[in-house]
């Protein structure tokens, strides 16, 4: 991407303080963003269908996103990164919102010059986790008793492909399988390891030496 591209921001949390907050971290004459903000459902759907961000900036909140609507960016704009920047929730409202296939994971503690790394982390295929986020995960895996002996050869080399950042078109076309064929190896994938997101399975790829 060139510093001449526009790049465009959804910026979805339901407190305009904090929106607010974030839109001044990013707004500078150096960063060539187009910032549009939501605060609930409604806006985020019309917002999401009508601007095709490049980015979306969420503070993964229920209670004010529908987890349908949200779970449907992927699909949608599979092209949008989802960074996170949420206070630390529940275990599980963590391991759902990871689910979104984000590529950052941040707190609202987090700096200017962390965002901006995240931003253009997440345009570049980088994912960035805070550091609970990691802990969580690993905790996670460790509570579990599986082994890659439980996995057959092509859910291996499926684990092999996400823990890389391939997303289910890209491994698809690598494997000559189709996307949906893909999906549904993973998600058979998740439910043998007893993990719920992509960040676990590239921990288990980590842990046990596939990648």
């Amino acid at each position: 991407m060139n510093k001449t591209d526009t790049i465009r921001i959804l910026l979805a949390d339901a407190q305009p303080v904090y929106r607010e907050g974030i839109r001044s971290l990013l707004t500078n004459q150096e960063n060539p963003y187009v910032i549009q903000e939501a605060g609930n459902t409604d806006e985020f759907r019309h917002v999401l269908q009508s601007y095709d961000p490049d980015i979306l900036i969420l503070d993964y909140n229920p209670a004010f996103f529908s987890p349908e609507v949200v779970s449907a960016v992927p699909t949608l704009i599979p092209s949008c990164k989802v960074i996170i920047i949420s206070s630390q929730q529940t275990k599980a409202d963590i391991l759902r919102s990871l689910e979104l296939n984000v590529y950052c994971y941040l707190t609202k503690e987090c700096g200017k010059q962390e965002l901006q790394e995240a931003i253009t982390g997440a345009l570049q295929g980088r994912k960035k986790y805070a550091p609970f986020i990691v802990d969580l995960l690993l905790d996670d895996r460790r509570n579990a008793s599986y082994t890659t002996t439980i996995l057959t050869g092509k859910e291996t080399a499926i684990i092999q492909h996400i823990a890389s950042g391939k997303a289910n078109k890209e491994i698809a076309a690598a494997m000559n399988l189709s996307p949906h064929t893909v999906h549904t190896h993973r998600k058979n994938i998740m439910k043998k390891l007893n993990v719920h997101s992509a960040v676990g399975l590239a921990s288990f790829a980590i842990e046990n030496n596939l990648v």
